[in-house]
């Protein structure tokens, strides 16, 4: 737990990680922030991690700069930019840059892990260009709550709630799905609880598993055709209102 506010620190390393299912979530999220940079941007990562798409998005902009809470995360994310951008540690709920700083700020599997993540929606507007666009991701929940099955989600925000949050802050907000394609009738006996009775539990066993089959049925879209994993935002145009703590 971060000293300044409640942060739970959950590490992927893709490089090093043997979950299969999670890294191809990952690379998938990540060429859907890729194809929204421009060479131009300054660019704020919120919650580096370990490193692992730092080094790519520094290649993709004009300026780099990450922010992580967690010191030992840090020192591995400077080990893979050899130092050549800035990273800070700090806290997404109270960031330590001036206003209007970047015009890209990225946030991917980050909000869920805070104990305030409308604070950290206030930041990101703050430090946010008048042209700037934030990126985010968020595990996907009709209803918000905390996960009982990962102690690192401290809170999961709804989708309605958290697009009602960005719209405080935002003009233009697209929204878009991480899902698992499913046919129609996969996604009846999935909401009937009727999976296995119908012969279709190996095919969400073989999803967990990351098999090359299943993930390759992995897709971004803004309207989603199965099992919704991930909520993806697109956030442009910043509201013309006060800074504030």
């Amino acid at each position: 737990m971060s000293s300044a506010r409640n942060i739970a620190v959950e590490r992927l390393d893709l490089e090093q990680s043997e979950d299969r299912l999670q890294v191809a979530l990952h690379q998938q999220r990540y060429d859907f922030v890729l194809a929204r940079l421009c060479p131009e941007d300054s660019v704020l990562e919120v919650g580096t991690g370990t490193g692992s798409f730092s080094r790519i998005v520094l290649g993709r902009c004009k300026e780099y700069t990450g922010l992580e809470c967690d010191a030992s995360a840090c020192e591995l994310t400077l080990s893979r930019l050899q130092e050549r951008a800035a990273l800070f540690q700090g806290d997404a709920q109270a960031m330590p840059f001036p206003g209007r700083s970047f015009s890209v700020i990225v946030c991917l599997e980050v909000l869920e892990h805070l104990e305030d993540y409308r604070r950290a929606v206030g930041e990101i507007h703050r430090c946010l260009k008048p042209e700037g666009r934030a990126l985010i991701s968020v595990p996907y929940r009709r209803r918000g709550g905390p996960n009982p099955e990962n102690r690192f989600h401290i809170y999961e925000p709804g989708e309605m709630e958290l697009l009602a949050a960005f719209r405080q802050y935002f003009t233009r907000i697209e929204a878009f799905y991480q899902y698992f394609q499913e046919s129609t009738w996969m996604t009846l006996a999935r909401n009937l609880r009727l999976r296995s009775l119908l012969g279709l539990a190996p095919v969400y066993r073989d999803l967990a598993l990351g098999t090359p089959q299943m993930t390759g049925r992995l897709r971004i879209a803004a309207k989603p055709g199965g099992l919704k994993i991930n909520l993806l935002l697109a956030a442009a145009e910043p509201r013309s209102i006060p800074f504030t703590r």
